[in-house]
């Protein structure tokens, strides 16, 4: 909001103050002009003059905000660039990873082509099966979570372990809300670029 969108709300909240005063008035039956004064004062001498006040501290709250939102952007762009980086990709690319996903479908590599059915995340009545990837062997296995609230992911009573490899993957530290900063991998080149093409959701 720039000045002249606070001038606006100030020039209208006077108009407002005025219009109670008159709705006020007309209510009472009274003019206007035989207003007491203590209520002229309160409304055009004390009220009014304390809004330019008021309008500055807005302006500056909505500018500090803005400030460390952009702040907080940047950092976190510097940090998604600088796991492309690693992980081999190019600023203007993008990983997948599981909490961006959803239902279940067909995951492809755009190197080497590897194709394979996923579970992302999809639930039924009383539980919900969710999608891991072994940081050891990188294969795709999905484990079966009961929950009392159905449709959540619920906490993790015991350790899970790859169907595969034979890697425990400890409680919480390959669930499907992984964050941004975990991506996915081929499991057969370990190339990051994949895509992602879901097939149905629930």
């Amino acid at each position: 909001m720039n000045w002249m969108c606070y001038l606006l709300i100030y020039c209208g909240m006077c108009y407002l103050v005025f219009i109670c005063i008159y709705v006020y008035n007309m209510w009472k039956g009274k003019d206007i002009i035989d207003e007491e004064p203590k209520v002229k004062i309160m409304f055009f001498l004390v009220v009014p003059p304390l809004l330019p006040i008021l309008f500055p501290v807005f302006f500056i709250s909505d500018r500090i905000s803005k400030r460390k939102e952009t702040i907080r952007n940047r950092e976190e762009e510097q940090k998604k660039n600088e796991l492309k980086a690693k992980i081999g990709l190019r600023p203007d690319e993008n990983y997948m990873c599981f909490s961006h996903m959803g239902g279940a479908g067909v995951i492809k590599c755009a190197d080497c082509g590897y194709e394979e059915k996923i579970t992302s995340f999809t639930h039924g009545s009383y539980s919900c099966t969710i999608g891991r990837q072994c940081p050891n062997c990188y294969a795709f296995v999905v484990e079966y979570n009961e929950s009392e609230k159905y449709h959540c992911f619920g906490d993790a009573e015991e350790d899970f372990v790859c169907r595969k490899c034979g890697t425990i993957i400890r409680k919480k530290e390959e669930a499907i809300s992984k964050g941004n900063d975990d991506p996915l991998f081929c499991p057969k080149c370990h190339s990051a670029r994949l895509h992602y093409h879901m097939i149905y959701i629930t």
